[in-house]
Formats: structure tokens, C-alpha cells, sequence
């Protein structure tokens, strides 16, 4: 009888640990369906900012930012980036220890992530390989062990959280979303082994996004609301996490639907990293986007980030760049800044204010590429080569290309498009510029209005057209079917008449 009391002990001891309960004598979050709940048993909102920790290419010290990271942005969660296989960033904050003790002794969670392999996975054998001279892929085995590294020494902190991978897989295809669920799954087993409880966060794949979501639960688009089910059924206490930029432009519909079919599937999402790049209509439009949907939900949102210039809190760049620091609103906001800003303290509401962008379009490429700018073959800017011997922009040949940008546009508005152009040889098909938009969020044609060139010598072609009182996706493109030759293009100008 004793020996069978042993085995019953020993299998509930294992059953345990699976299931992610520890007798530690930690109280620790917990995720019951689509929700988190703290320590105390209070629902839990994340209203969070990306980070920098080990390993992570941006040097700044965050030890340094700590009190205006969370008594000043009042930010509750931090995402801290780490990298494994950076080996020029490996001197950049590298005491992790120290930043994990202040940020959870003020009770900011931190959620550790591994950034290496952005738009891949970890070889699965036992051979890495390098990416540029002092870039190193670790094989799995690596990244296992790392992350049972972190487990042994935080799974008495429940503060801790665990994102195992930075935005897995390129692409949205059912191989990608087996292999994402094959290795999060041997990674949670190492975890769990370890005796840690704590809130294991997961990427979507498609580079964070799901592609957009543009194929509902039938499809691959999402790793997590086709695959998130079967390890939820696994292991407890596991975090999803999405990524909103470029692929989330005009989707309010669908983001609703990927939202509503993580809450109907008892999965717990997040908004893991959003973010805005001055310049680029399609980030703007996804952010405010994102809030309409996070905040009636009660969704956790992450900001990108709090140490990035390119896409900025502040006019001046980053988030410590504030210019008041004493807790008053700062005068030098940008306008996903003040978003942030006003959301860390419950004030922002839906629907959110409209934010500004010009009446009109221009490009010279004098400044260089506009923002969001999307390059589909050879595009180079170069110096002398326009009409007027300035800077102009060239599609490459030998090879069909192009290249675009997003753009907003006035609804109900007659415009004037007008652009110089040129081939270094006659060109059949001729190559086209000009706009192109949806009169609906997931239609799958589009209306264009464009001038051709065909000609090899410099010209400036105009166009106009009125634009509908609702357009989605709306866009500059060039287009150059000819392989045989390159495209020359300055001057773009879209003025409302």
C-alpha cells in the first residue's frame, strides 16, 4: 500500500507541474479565459512599453528611466527585449537581475522576451549559423535552455513573465503555424519543468501580425487562434500576443473579428507591440484602430517603444525625452505620445479624436524615401539624374519592379495627380504612377487612377480624380512591368483642386 500512496503522490506531483501549479507559496497571476487576474484576484489591463534589456541592440541604460517609466508615463508593464545571439550588443544591459528587481519591486510586471528570431524559427537540430559576422541563430536547443535558466531564478517572482519568441515565422502558411505550436510547446514543457508558473506569453506568427487577419479561423493567417486551443488545453496560464503596424491598416473589422474569435475560443490576446513611424498613414491608422477595439474589450496593450526614435513618443524621439517631468502632460507629445499618455491614465476614450495628416501630398526624394515606403524590386534615390538635376528616384531593370507608400487622402475631394517621369529606353508596357484605394475594408480590387510612361525622356503627366466618401487602403504606387528597362520618377504631387 505504501508503494502505491508513493506513485499516486509522485503522479499528482508531475500532474501538477504540468498543469502550471506550484506549491512555492506564490500567489501568481493567473489567466482564466480571455482574461488576467493579479495576485489579488483583480482583473489585470496592461498598459505597457517596450524596453531595453540584455543583449538588445539600443545601449540606452533603462535603470536609468525606471522612475519616469512607471511614476511619470505610469506605465505597468514593461516588455524588456533581449537578445541571445547579438554578439555586438551583448555589453547592453546586462545586469538582468538588477533591472528585474526594480521594476517588480515598484509592482511593474516585466515580460522577458527573446528578439532573435524575428520572421524565423530556431534550427531545429543542433547546429546554429551566423547571419552577418557578429549575428548568431541558436539552434532550439539553445533557446530552451536559456529559458530554463530564467525560470530557475524567476519562477518565485510571478511579476516575471515569459514571451518566448519575438514574432516567429514569415509567413502565414499551416507548416509555419505546426512549427510555431511544435516549438512553443517543447519550450512550455522545459518551463513548466522547471517548477515556474509564471504567465508564458506567445507571438503570433506572420511577423507578430497574422497577416492581417484577412481569412478568418478557416485559415493559417493566425498560429494563435488556429493552434492557441490545443496547447491552452496543454498547459495553464499562457498569454497571446498580437502585433499591430502596416498589416492592420483599415481593419477594424477585421481586428474585431480576430478579437472576437480569441474571446469565443477562451484565448487571452494582448497588443504585444504597436506603434507609430512620423510620416507613415498606415501605422497612424493602425494605432487608432487598435485603441477602438483594445479599449471596449479591455485588451493590454504594449507600446513600440519606449527607446525608439523612429517611431516616437515625443517630437524629440523617445519617451525619456519628455519635456516636462514632473508628472504635468508634456508639451512636445507626439500624437501616438498623447494617446499613450492619456490611456495610461484611463482618460483616452473610443471613438478616439481623428488624427491630422496633410490636404496634400509631395515627394522630391530630397529628404529621401516617404515614410512607410514599400520597395518591391531594385529602388535606389540618387543625386543629379532628375529633370532638374536634383534627386530623383530609379527602378532598377532587369527585373519587373516598384514601389509605393501609404498616403491619406480627403474623402469627397477633387485631386490633381502630377508627377515627372522617364525610362532609360522606350518601355512597353509602359510604367505607371499614380493612387490606388478600396471602397470597402476587404475588397479584393481596387480603384486606381494613374499616369503611364512610356516615353525616355523626362516629362511631367498629370491626372485627376474625385475621391469617394469612403476609401480604405489608399496608396502611391509605381509599377514597371518592363524588365528591360529602369524608371526615373521625381516630383510627385497630389494637390486637392
Amino acid at each position: 500500500m505504501k508503494n502505491i500512496f508513493y506513485i499516486f503522490l509522485l503522479t499528482g506531483i508531475v500532474l501538477t507541474a504540468c498543469l502550471g501549479y506550484f506549491d512555492d507559496g506564490t500567489q501568481h497571476f493567473k489567466v482564466t479565459g480571455s482574461k488576467i487576474f493579479d495576485p489579488d484576484g483583480n482583473e489585470f489591463l496592461i498598459k505597457g512599453v517596450n524596453v531595453n534589456g540584455p543583449g538588445w541592440v539600443f545601449p540606452r541604460d533603462t535603470l536609468q528611466d525606471i522612475s519616469l517609466i512607471t511614476d511619470i508615463w505610469q506605465f505597468n508593464t514593461v516588455r524588456m527585449c533581449a537578445a541571445i545571439g547579438w554578439e555586438w550588443a551583448a555589453e547592453n544591459n546586462k545586469n538582468l537581475d538588477a533591472l528585474i528587481d526594480v521594476f517588480t519591486g515598484k509592482g511593474i510586471v516585466v515580460i522577458l522576451e527573446v528578439h532573435d528570431y524575428t520572421g524565423k524559427y530556431p534550427p531545429q537540430d543542433e547546429n546554429g549559423y551566423r547571419e552577418g559576422p557578429n549575428t548568431y541563430i541558436h539552434p532550439l536547443s539553445a533557446l530552451k535552455k536559456w529559458w530554463v535558466d530564467k525560470a530557475k531564478r524567476y519562477r518565485n517572482n510571478p511579476y516575471v513573465w515569459f514571451n518566448i519568441m519575438n514574432e516567429p515565422g514569415s509567413e502565414g502558411s499551416q507548416s509555419s503555424a505546426e512549427l510555431w505550436y511544435n516549438i512553443h510547446s517543447e519550450i512550455i514543457d522545459a518551463i513548466r519543468g522547471a517548477a515556474a508558473a509564471n504567465i508564458i506569453v506567445l507571438d503570433d506568427h506572420n511577423w507578430g501580425q497574422a497577416g492581417g487577419y484577412y481569412y478568418k479561423t478557416s485559415s493559417y493567417d493566425s498560429a494563435v487562434i488556429k493552434m492557441g486551443p490545443s496547447l491552452n488545453n496543454k498547459y495553464e496560464n499562457l498569454v497571446y500576443s498580437l502585433h499591430i503596424y502596416d498589416a492592420w491598416r483599415d481593419g477594424e473589422t477585421r481586428l474585431n473579428r480576430y478579437l472576437s474569435d480569441a474571446q469565443n475560443l477562451e484565448l487571452c490576446v494582448i497588443i504585444g507591440e504597436f506603434g507609430a513611424a512620423q510620416g507613415n498613414a498606415a501605422h497612424f491608422n493602425s494605432v487608432k484602430t487598435m485603441y477602438e477595439n483594445a479599449i471596449p474589450r479591455n485588451i493590454g496593450r504594449i507600446y513600440w517603444a519606449w527607446d525608439d526614435a523612429g517611431l516616437p513618443l515625443t517630437v524629440d524621439g523617445c519617451g525619456w525625452q519628455i519635456n516636462k517631468k514632473d508628472g504635468q502632460k508634456p508639451g512636445n507629445l507626439t500624437w501616438a505620445g498623447e494617446m499613450v499618455w492619456l490611456d495610461n491614465r484611463g482618460l483616452l476614450k473610443t471613438p478616439l479624436p481623428q488624427y491630422e495628416f496633410p490636404v496634400s501630398f509631395t515627394c522630391d526624394f530630397e529628404n529621401g524615401l516617404p515614410g512607410g515606403w514599400v520597395n518591391w524590386s531594385d529602388n535606389s534615390v540618387m543625386e543629379g539624374v532628375s529633370h532638374d538635376n536634383s534627386k530623383a528616384l530609379i527602378i532598377g531593370k532587369d527585373a519587373q519592379g516598384g514601389a509605393g507608400c501609404p498616403i491619406e487622402l480627403l474623402a469627397g475631394t477633387t485631386y490633381t495627380f502630377s508627377a515627372w517621369g522617364r525610362n532609360s529606353g522606350g518601355a512597353s508596357p509602359s510604367t505607371d504612377v499614380g493612387i490606388k484605394y478600396k471602397l470597402n475594408e476587404e475588397d479584393t480590387s481596387e480603384q486606381n487612377f494613374f499616369v503611364s510612361f512610356s516615353e525616355n525622356e523626362w516629362i511631367k503627366k498629370s491626372v485627376k480624380f474625385t475621391t469617394p466618401n469612403k476609401m480604405y487602403g489608399t496608396s502611391l504606387f509605381i509599377w514597371k512591368p518592363d524588365a528591360s528597362v529602369s524608371f526615373y520618377i521625381d516630383n510627385i504631387e497630389i494637390m486637392p483642386d
